[in-house]
């Protein structure tokens, strides 16, 4: 096995016909990146049902984590034992993308795996945790929905555009549907609905998007695409204390 995932970190990059030789990590996207990254950060693991485990609870997937705690001093000498572990590895954390954020009571919580979790919502005294889709994730989806109802494929039957675009929205959907994505979702299933409609305007030779005259949700439903509308599984809510 170890010989394994040395042939493979020596491998180098293919891209585009060309072979090109790496002096260290593994390419980003990379199928195998992940299975290196908890080989290596293993280490982190360990450290934190040590020393770490006084400090607050490491959440972590692959190369992207979170540390709960209690309090700013705590979180502070948590990002000084992740630093200190990382660095004996030759890794450092990136230093646009760490920082000790607030949780708690409407603060601006954090951006983690593509969701922002925040204690938003506040009902009779108590403050509840929610989590939804990030500005990225939605500049994500909305390139790929772009992508896929390019005004090139106006010579395409509209069928067949949604049965390419279909499993684009289900896998997304799936991800993001446990926790508070109501409003995100409607403003997915609204940009799909506008960007088909711009583009069978363009097949049959309208002018604008004729959105809600001519194309409307009966004719959106009967493409068979996919919503978004109506997915969303709440998640138990944590009040804080």
């Amino acid at each position: 096995m170890l010989k394994l995932l040395r042939g493979r970190l020596r491998a180098g990059i293919f891209e585009g016909g060309v072979v090109s030789a790496i002096e260290a990590g593994t390419p980003q996207g990379s199928p195998i990146s992940p299975l290196l990254c908890n080989v290596a950060l293993h280490v982190l693991d360990q450290a934190w049902q040590g020393e770490g485990r006084r400090l607050g609870v490491l959440v972590r997937y692959a190369d992207d984590l979170v540390v709960l705690c209690a309090t700013r001093e705590q979180a502070v000498e948590a990002r000084e034992l992740v630093t200190a572990v990382l660095g004996t590895l030759g890794l450092r954390l990136h230093p646009e993308k760490t920082k000790i954020a607030r949780l708690a009571r409407g603060a601006e919580g954090f951006d983690f795996l593509g969701h922002r979790v925040r204690e938003s919502w506040k009902r009779r005294g108590r403050w509840y945790l929610q989590k939804w889709p990030t500005p990225r994730a939605m500049a994500s989806i909305r390139g790929k929905v772009r992508e896929r109802t390019d005004r090139r494929l106006a010579t395409r039957p509209l069928e067949q555009v949604v049965e390419n675009l279909n499993p684009v929205l289900r896998g997304w959907g799936a991800y993001f549907r446990y926790g508070n994505s109501g409003q995100k979702f409607d403003a997915i299933d609204a940009y799909v609905n506008q960007r088909l409609a711009m583009l069978a305007s363009t097949k049959h030779g309208l002018r604008g998007w004729n959105w809600g005259t001519r194309f409307d949700h009966g004719w959106v439903t009967s493409l068979g695409v996919h919503r978004f509308s109506g997915t969303v599984r709440p998640t138990t809510a944590y009040a804080s204390r």
